[in-house]
C-alpha cells in the first residue's frame, strides 16, 4: 500500500487543489456579482420609493405649508420599515427637515451635503456619512404644478447593506461547501479508479517497464507481433518489420496490416494454441508461440513469436552430419586393417580369382564414398554436410551420386562455407519436396577460388517452368548475395535437367602439397 500511495495522494491533491482553486475563482466572481447587484437594485428601489412618495398628497402639503404632522411622521416610518430601510426624511427647498425617524433631528438641517444635486431637481444615488453613520442613500425632487417644493430622501446604512448582502451570499457559501464536499470525495474516487488503472504503479514505474519492454523488443532477435481480436496487427518489433520489408523487398510499415499479410500460410497455425508451432515460409523455419492477452480476464488480443529455426536445424544438421562423417572414417579405418589382412591371406594362397572379386567389391563406388570423401574434400565441415544429405536422399529412394573434381581445398573464411551449405542446404530441400528420380547427380568442381555444383537428373520438360517459379524466393536471393553466387536452370536432350550453382570460395593454399 505504500508503494501505491504515492501516486494515490498525488492525484488527490491535484484535483482538489484544481477544485478549489476553480470554485474559489468563482465563489470570488458571484460574491462580487452578487454584491454589485444587490447595490444596483437596492439603489433602484430607492429611487421608485421616493418617485412614489414626491407624488403623494400629505407630503405635497406639507411641503407646501412647510411643516410636518403626526400622520406624515407616522407614514415614513412605516415605509422605511416595510422596505427595509434606515430612514426616510423629506425635506424643503432650504434642506430642513419635516421627518425623521429620530424626532429631535426634525426641523434641522439634512446632514451629509449631498442632496444639493436634487435641491437642484436631479434625482441621484450617492454614499456619504450623516446623523445615523455612513449609508447609501437616494434623492428625488417632489414637484407641484411644474415647481420643485422639496426633496424625499431615503437611505439605507452601508452595515445594513452588508447584513443584506451577508444573507444573499449564505446561500452561495452553502452551495460552495456541497461542492467542495463532493469534490472531496470525487477527487478520492477518481484517484482510486486511476491508480486501479494504472495496476497500482507509480508514474516512473511505469516509465521504467515501458523503456523495458521496448528494449526487449527491440533487442530480441526474434519477430514479435501483437494482434488484437480482428487479427489486425497492432505493434511490431524491428525484426517483424524487417521480416515483412524483405518479403515485399522495400520499406513498409507493418502496424495496421493483417497478420496474414506477415504469414502467408496462416491457415497451417492454431491461433488458439498456446504449444509451439512450426511453420515454413519463403524457405525459413519457424517456431511459432502464440499467447492470448488478457485485461481484467477478457481476451483482447494474441502476441506472436516468431524464432528464426533455421539456424537451429543448420547446427542439429552440423552435429548429425559431422557424427556421421567421423563414424564413417573411424569405421573406414578399422576395416583398412582387415581388408589388408584379407588381401594378404588371398595373395599368401595364391587365389587370384577371389582376390579379383573382393578387390573388385570393395573399390565400388557406394562403399568408397567416405573414403573418397576424405582424400577430395578438405574442408571437414562441407564433407560431413555432403555424407549427411546423401543419407537424406537415399531415405526417399534416390541415389545421390557426388562427383568431386578436383580436390575441394579448406575455406579461408568459414563465413564462405556457411554461405555455401545455406544454398545447397535450400536447394536440397527443394528436391527433397518433389518426386525424384531413382538417381540424381550432384558434381562438384574446384576452380580458381570458384566452386561450381552442377545437379543433373531426369525430368520431363514441362516441369522445368514449374520448378523455376516455385524455386526462386526472396530468401534465396539473400542467400545468393551473402555467398556471391549465381544460380540458373538449364534444359538438355533426352530430358535432363541441370541446376548450375556458382560460388565464391577462396581456398587455403598448401605450399607442401604444391612443391611435392
Amino acid at each position: 500500500m505504500k508503494k501505491g500511495a504515492k501516486l494515490w495522494r498525488l492525484l488527490s491533491v491535484i484535483f482538489i487543489t484544481t477544485l478549489i482553486v476553480m470554485i474559489t475563482f468563482f465563489y470570488g466572481v458571484m460574491t462580487k456579482q452578487t454584491i454589485k447587484e444587490v447595490r444596483k437594485n437596492q439603489e433602484e428601489s430607492l429611487l421608485a420609493l421616493g418617485k412614489q412618495l414626491s407624488i403623494e398628497d400629505q407630503v405635497i402639503h406639507a411641503l407646501r405649508n412647510g411643516q410636518t404632522t403626526e400622520a406624515l411622521e407616522r407614514y415614513t416610518v412605516q415605509v422605511g420599515e416595510i422596505h427595509q430601510l434606515d430612514f426616510v426624511v423629506i425635506m424643503d427647498m432650504e434642506g430642513i427637515r419635516l421627518t425623521h425617524p429620530d424626532l429631535k433631528k426634525i426641523g434641522k438641517h439634512f446632514e451629509g451635503g449631498d442632496e444639493l444635486l436634487a435641491l437642484k431637481g436631479n434625482e441621484h444615488i450617492s454614499v456619504s456619512k450623516g446623523s445615523l453613520g455612513e449609508s447609501l442613500r437616494g434623492f428625488v425632487p417632489v414637484f407641484d404644478h411644474g415647481e420643485q417644493i422639496g426633496v424625499v430622501a431615503m437611505g439605507i446604512k452601508l452595515t445594513s447593506l452588508s447584513s443584506l448582502v451577508n444573507r444573499t451570499k449564505k446561500d452561495y457559501t452553502m452551495s460552495v461547501v456541497l461542492s467542495v464536499g463532493f469534490g472531496l470525495i470525487l477527487a478520492v474516487g477518481v484517484a482510486y479508479y486511476l491508480k486501479k488503472q494504472l495496476h497500482d504503479l507509480e508514474p516512473r514505474e511505469i516509465a521504467q517497464l515501458l523503456e523495458e519492454r521496448n528494449a526487449m523488443l527491440e533487442e530480441t532477435k526474434d519477430a514479435i507481433v501483437v494482434i488484437d481480436k480482428e487479427q489486425t496487427i497492432l505493434l511490431a518489433n524491428i525484426e517483424a518489420t524487417l521480416m515483412y520489408e524483405k518479403m515485399l523487398n522495400k520499406k513498409a510499415e507493418l502496424v495496421g496490416r493483417k497478420l496474414s499479410e506477415l504469414l502467408i500460410f496462416q491457415e497451417r497455425l492454431t491461433i488458439e494454441s498456446k504449444t509451439e508451432q512450426f511453420y515454413q515460409q519463403n524457405g525459413q523455419d519457424y517456431f511459432v508461440s502464440i499467447a492470448p492477452i488478457k485485461v481484467r480476464k477478457k481476451d483482447i488480443g494474441h502476441v506472436v513469436f516468431l524464432k528464426n529455426a533455421t539456424e537451429t536445424f543448420i547446427i542439429a544438421e552440423q552435429l548429425v552430419s559431422t557424427t556421421t562423417y567421423a563414424s564413417a572414417l573411424q569405421s573406414q579405418s578399422h576395416e583398412f586393417m582387415n581388408k589388408m589382412h584379407v588381401i594378404y591371406g588371398l595373395v599368401d594362397l595364391e587365389d587370384y580369382a577371389s582376390l579379383q572379386q573382393y578387390l573388385a567389391d570393395i573399390l565400388k563406388p557406394e562403399k568408397e564414398f567416405a573414403h573418397r570423401l576424405a582424400i577430395l574434400v578438405r574442408n571437414p565441415v562441407l564433407a560431413g554436410f555432403l555424407s549427411g544429405e546423401r543419407m537424406k536422399f537415399s531415405e526417399i529412394k534416390t541415389q545421390l551420386i557426388v562427383e568431386i573434381y578436383p580436390e575441394i581445398p579448406p575455406n579461408q573464411r568459414d563465413e564462405d562455407t556457411q554461405n555455401l551449405l545455406a544454398i545447397y542446404r535450400y536447394i536440397h530441400r527443394f528436391f527433397l519436396e518433389q518426386p525424384l528420380p531413382e538417381e540424381m547427380v550432384q558434381r562438384i568442381e574446384y576452380k580458381e577460388d570458384t566452386l561450381t555444383t552442377t545437379y543433373s537428373f531426369a525430368y520431363s520438360k514441362e516441369q522445368l517452368t514449374r520448378f523455376e517459379l516455385e524455386f526462386y524466393t526472396s530468401y534465396l536471393m539473400t542467400l545468393l548475395n551473402n555467398a556471391q553466387a549465381t544460380i540458373h536452370w538449364e534444359n538438355q536432350q533426352d530430358n535432363w535437367l541441370l541446376l548450375i550453382v556458382t560460388v565464391h570460395y577462396e581456398g587455403v593454399k598448401d605450399d607442401k602439397r604444391t612443391n611435392h
